[in-house]
């Protein structure tokens, strides 16, 4: 076993039914998969210790993404999903400041990005 600081392990969170809810003060780690046949994401990053560049990727069958950010926080999208659209609130970003992507995969299900 290596002794990997726990920004850089990646964060499983798998269940049958329901997906992964976060909100309030915290690290969140750089590295998040949420699997789960049905749940999605629901996010409020707005308050919380964010990587340089941290990634959430969300594999269901049905269930999306919803996702709340600092203004100055680059989000990039992508991934697939067939009945589901995609929503990033425009912010002003800082070209050197943090990177959150999200790669959302489903059937049912898509990405909504607000901003706070």
């Amino acid at each position: 076993m290596t002794n990997t600081p726990s920004s850089q392990r990646t964060d499983w969170r798998i269940s049958l039914l329901g997906g992964l809810k976060r909100r309030g003060p915290g690290r969140m780690p750089a590295d998040t998969v949420v699997l789960t046949p049905v749940g999605g994401a629901d996010l409020d990053l707005s308050e919380a210790e964010i990587a340089p560049v941290t990634s959430v990727t969300k594999i269901s069958i049905a269930g999306g993404v919803r996702l709340r950010v600092p203004a100055d926080v680059t989000v990039e999208v992508e991934g697939f999903s067939l009945f589901g659209g995609r929503h990033v609130e425009p912010g002003t970003p800082n070209p050197s400041g943090r990177v959150i992507r999200v790669r959302n995969y489903g059937v049912f299900g898509g990405v909504d990005v607000t901003r706070g």
